[in-house]
């Protein structure tokens, strides 16, 4: 996927657009569920999650190849927005197409959540924040209290959602803490910044340069001397593995992919958006443990 970062205004991390009086009236109504929008697929799982059968999610992004700097919303999009009351948004420039469609419809009672505020991110931080378990966790505790606010007598259902959500969170926090007892400071290549949240969480030392993963990322072409350093650290197995975005295919990332693998340098592959058919804890667990299963394998110089 090619990318382009956008400015994104961010007036917290929820943005209620309604005078409490009017929320009142506008949650009094809610009675076949409350409707929500996610920008992004791993949001509307977890919602999900959290809700149950009392919400209905929409998700914009809800295809594995959709590029969100590259997406163009659609009517069914435009429709979804303007009947939520809840919609879920990453910012940071990632989804800007969000912005553009809460604009065009202004709705009392609706609650924006972006997620990237939550994170206590800026414009031109690492986007990538659904990878970070203590905004996850903010997430869900704020998931499940705009939905208890919304539907009272359901509130209980919704604490227990996000506590079995939390458990997983919690469970996923040790084994990444756990590698980094073991490994710590091992060094890992990486092309893009995606799955970088977790790497520091296990207190890896990413050492290819960020001009490399930067302009990957903005869709450029890498600088030579950065391909040099890379393909160095790759042949003469100065890495513990190589964490690939699969979802971009780009010249300079393939013939690192094929380099590593040739120099039997493991391979940890990720992705940026929720494989189909998967929950977010089983996309994390296996690409921890794929991880893992790279370090195991790392033999210190």
């Amino acid at each position: 996927m090619r990318r382009r970062f956008h400015y994104l205004l961010s007036l917290g991390a929820c943005v209620s657009l309604c005078l409490p009086s009017a929320c009142a009236r506008d949650r009094a109504h809610v009675t076949s569920g409350v409707r929500v929008v996610a920008a992004e697929a791993v949001y509307g799982d977890i919602v999900r999650q959290i809700g149950g059968n009392a919400v209905t999610v929409t998700t914009i992004l809800d295809s594995p190849s959709a590029d969100p700097h590259a997406y163009e919303p659609t009517t069914r999009d435009a429709d979804a927005i303007s009947e939520a009351d809840l919609v879920i948004q990453n910012g940071l420039g990632y989804d800007a197409f969000a912005d553009k469609l809460l604009a065009a419809s202004p709705r009392q009672g609706r609650t924006v959540i972006l997620v990237g505020a939550l994170a206590g991110r800026h414009p031109g931080d690492n986007p990538h924040v659904w990878y970070d378990a203590e905004t996850l966790r903010r997430l869900g505790s704020a998931l499940a209290t705009d939905l208890g606010a919304r539907m009272p007598s359901r509130r209980t259902n919704f604490v227990r959602g996000n506590d079995r959500l939390r458990t997983w969170i919690d469970g996923f926090t040790r084994r990444t803490l756990a590698l980094g007892r073991r490994y710590r400071a091992a060094p890992v290549a990486i092309t893009e910044p995606v799955f970088d949240a977790v790497l520091h969480a296990a207190s890896l030392s990413i050492v290819t340069p960020p001009s490399f993963s930067k302009a990957i990322e903005a869709g450029n072409d890498p600088a030579p001397q950065d391909v040099a350093t890379l393909r160095t650290l790759l042949t003469a197995r100065r890495v513990a593995a190589l964490v690939y975005n699969r979802q971009t295919v780009e010249p300079s990332t393939s013939r690192l992919l094929a380099l590593a693998k040739a120099s039997g340098v493991a391979v940890v592959p990720v992705t940026e958006t929720l494989p189909l058919g998967m929950h977010v804890q089983g996309w994390f667990d296996g690409e921890l443990a794929a991880l893992a299963q790279a370090l195991q394998t790392y033999r210190r110089p």
